[in-house]
């Protein structure tokens, strides 16, 4: 395969600079090789030439000439699952996580398959360290890094990117317009193809038609308006995606398994946001016009009872433990904007 290896840029720990290394030398870089070549690499009986020092074996590929060296399949490759969860743990800085892209370029080009649970948990990671600017550059390089907002856990994680941003910005209101350029950026991009196939669309169905990705949108567009646009609606945003959510609430699924503590917690992850981006809609759009009453009964009917519910069981399984992130997201938007 021809093309430069993907490169990194140093981060804030020996350890996580060389796996890095280790999989840009050990994987990458023979993935780049012509069929003569990997057969210098891996083929033991040829190892002497490459342990030549008076001669050795270089490939140009890109502008960088590279030293071929002997290596086995069997112990000189990291396993891909358990490498992802030991990077993601060690990379705790913006200088560490800009390296998350050349990473998963170079398991794509390599063959290396990254799971739909996977990609759903770096997007989680980065939202929660506050990376959202590295979310959006790896969404908008999709051909290259294979993380695609058609993967449903994808897209949620990615709008809740959003939400997160807000809090971690104490609600400031530079910090609320730029969730809001994010939750429209990544709107934008489930409309292109390369990020929602036809066969995503058949397998799990438009993202754009779940209440709980249209609905972080007008949480997000509500939001503002209530906390720094006096209420006023003078694009008709608001007003907009209220309707967006009404349409295609017939495909909610807020039903909440009462032994089930993971999926109770799932739910309050999905629909806090909803929950309250309807609630500021309404102050918004009138509580007493039709739109008003079609959220006001989304709410009442629907959100409330799921949330109560969840947020009683998630509260029951963590007594004495670490709070659980639905229960504090559903704490934290309780008091803003009501």
């Amino acid at each position: 395969m021809a093309g430069a290896v993907p490169t990194f840029t140093p981060t804030s720990s020996p350890e996580l600079d060389h796996l890095l290394s280790t999989f840009r030398t050990n994987i990458f870089l023979p993935s780049h090789l012509l069929a003569l070549q990997k057969t210098l690499v891996y083929r033991q009986k040829n190892h002497r030439i490459l342990t030549n020092p008076e001669e050795p074996a270089t490939v140009k590929l890109g502008n960088e000439v590279h030293q071929l060296h002997p290596l086995n399949h069997m112990t000189d490759e990291p396993n891909t699952r358990k490498s992802i969860a030991e990077i993601l743990g060690l990379m705790k800085e913006g200088r560490d996580w800009v390296n998350i892209i050349p990473f998963l370029e170079g398991l794509k080009q390599s063959g290396r398959k990254v799971k739909a649970w996977q990609m759903e948990k770096i997007v989680r990671r980065m939202g929660k360290q506050g990376r959202q600017g590295v979310v959006l550059e790896m969404l908008r390089r999709v051909e290259g890094t294979g993380v695609r907002l058609g993967e449903l856990g994808v897209a949620r994680e990615a709008m809740w990117g959003g939400v997160l941003k807000c809090v971690q910005s104490a609600w400031s209101e530079e910090g609320v317009r730029s969730a809001e350029r994010f939750v429209e950026a990544v709107w934008e991009m489930l409309s292109e193809e390369r990020h929602v196939s036809k066969e995503d669309r058949r397998r799990d169905g438009d993202p754009k038609t779940r209440p709980e990705i249209v609905g972080v949108v007008l949480w997000v567009r509500s939001l503002w308006s209530v906390l720094f646009g006096q209420g006023k609606d003078e694009e008709g945003k608001v007003r907009r995606a209220a309707e967006m959510v009404m349409a295609v609430w017939g495909n909610k699924e807020v039903a909440v398994k009462e032994e089930d503590w993971y999926d109770a917690n799932r739910k309050l992850m999905m629909w806090v946001p909803v929950w309250h981006g309807m609630k500021m809609a309404r102050k918004v759009v009138g509580d007493n016009t039709p739109l008003g009453r079609s959220l006001k009964n989304a709410i009442t009917l629907d959100l409330e009872p799921t949330l109560e519910k969840a947020s009683r069981i998630v509260g029951e399984h963590v007594k004495g433990e670490a709070d659980r992130r639905g229960r504090i997201m559903y704490n934290e938007l309780s008091k803003v904007g009501m």
